[in-house]
């Protein structure tokens, strides 16, 4: 009696389970596959039905070759399930395109993952999210930056030929009448007075000399041409760029606290170009501290449609009255500077395809926001090898745990 009772206890244990099991799959707003090592489906919920475009409950005890495999619209999501049983991958995300039987292309965000049990195969499960809203919100703010970026670019290609204009009309009168004031300060009596105007000659032909050489830097960075990118550790050049202004805010008697937020991202930039952008709004961030003190914020994350990088500092910020000049060139409110390095900045991070703005508030410092688009993914390729699930071609179920 004793040991029906327990039996009894048991079973309701795991019917409540089962039903609490069935109500949590049932709440979740995301798709939920699971598929056993003979490719059938034995467990799913009705957002999965809802997202693939089928009759709540079809999918529990039919393989998944048979509802799938046979649509040849959508390889790209049955690569995704080939790729995690031939690789035996974990967590492995895509974002594809699928076709519901009724013709409605739907964006999914895909998660599988490989299971085991034991050493032994159990299945895999698969993780639906429709993202179609936010893919087309998405692609109406992409339209609206690429539009943004070719009237940029315009401007870019207009300021890019006048600063080769300046650069080459400027430079050579420019060092030729450096070159003549030092020849005749060096046959001069030092102390004499036309020693003092020489020489403030020599230092005002210095600096329209650096003023030539930035502008031909940034007449150098390409416009016609997309810049040519490498994927690099960004982390690795904001330490970089970090530890170059150290020095320099010792040599500007500046004391600087840097607080980081790194995450490890290997993104496809072009570094000198990237390095160059880093560099001049950290050194912006620190000349403008107050009282030559103060603390830089940097936030490296990224996210599922690009990569963010915030950088704030509480220096003495931005009037309302400069805001709409700061990217313009040779704008500046500080004693010595080009006014070129904003300029830069938006420049490389618009070639890499991407948007910088700024928020201040006068006395409460900046907060520089830089976004880069992540790159256009390259073309699925079938792996061969392998099929599993039911053959497209074959009415066999064939087995992925041995």
């Amino acid at each position: 009696m004793i040991s029906l009772f327990l039996q009894v206890a048991q079973s309701r244990r795991f019917i409540i389970k089962s039903i609490i099991l069935h109500n949590i799959l049932e709440s979740i707003p995301v798709g939920l596959l699971v598929i056993n090592p003979d490719g059938e489906i034995v467990t799913s919920n009705d957002a999965a039905s809802r997202i693939l475009g089928y009759a709540c409950r079809i999918f529990e005890g039919k393989g998944w070759g048979d509802l799938f495999l046979e649509d040849s619209r959508n390889q790209t999501f049955n690569q995704v399930i080939l790729d995690v049983i031939q690789e035996k991958k974990v967590n492995l995300h895509r974002r594809v395109p699928y076709i519901q039987p009724g013709g409605k292309t739907l964006q999914l965000s895909i998660t599988g993952s490989f299971l085991n049990e034991n050493e032994q195969v159990a299945g895999i499960v698969l993780i639906l999210h429709d993202v179609t809203e936010i893919q087309l919100l998405h692609e109406r703010e992409k339209r609206v930056l690429r539009e943004k970026h070719r009237l940029e670019r315009e401007r870019a290609e207009g300021l890019t030929r006048l600063a080769m204009a300046i650069a080459h009309q400027i430079r050579n009168p420019v060092m030729s009448i450096g070159g003549f004031a030092m020849r005749i300060l060096n046959k001069i009596d030092e102390n004499s007075a036309i020693s003092a105007y020489l020489k403030n000659i020599l230092s005002d032909s210095r600096r329209l000399e650096s003023i030539v050489k930035v502008v031909s830097e940034y007449t150098r960075i390409p416009v016609d041409n997309p810049v040519t990118t490498v994927t690099v550790p960004l982390t690795t050049i904001f330490e970089k760029e970090i530890a170059r202004l150290e020095a320099k805010a010792v040599e500007l008697s500046k004391r600087v606290t840097w607080s980081l937020s790194l995450s490890m991202v290997d993104f496809p930039v072009d570094p000198a170009l990237f390095r160059r952008a880093i560099y001049e709004v950290l050194l912006n961030a620190m000349e403008f501290l107050k009282n030559d003190e103060g603390s830089v914020k940097i936030l490296l994350l990224e996210e599922d449609n690009g990569l963010l990088m915030e950088i704030v500092d509480n220096g003495v910020g931005i009037s309302e009255k400069d805001m709409p000049y700061i990217f313009d060139p040779f704008f500046t409110t500080k004693a010595v500077g080009v006014g070129m390095g904003l300029c830069f900045v938006r420049r490389i991070i618009g070639e890499h395809g991407g948007d910088v703005r700024i928020d201040s508030e006068p006395g409460k410092g900046a907060k520089v926001i830089m976004r880069l688009p992540h790159p256009l993914p390259e073309p699925v390729k079938t792996i061969q090898g392998r099929n599993y699930g039911r053959h497209p071609y074959k009415n066999d179920r064939v087995r992925f745990g041995g």
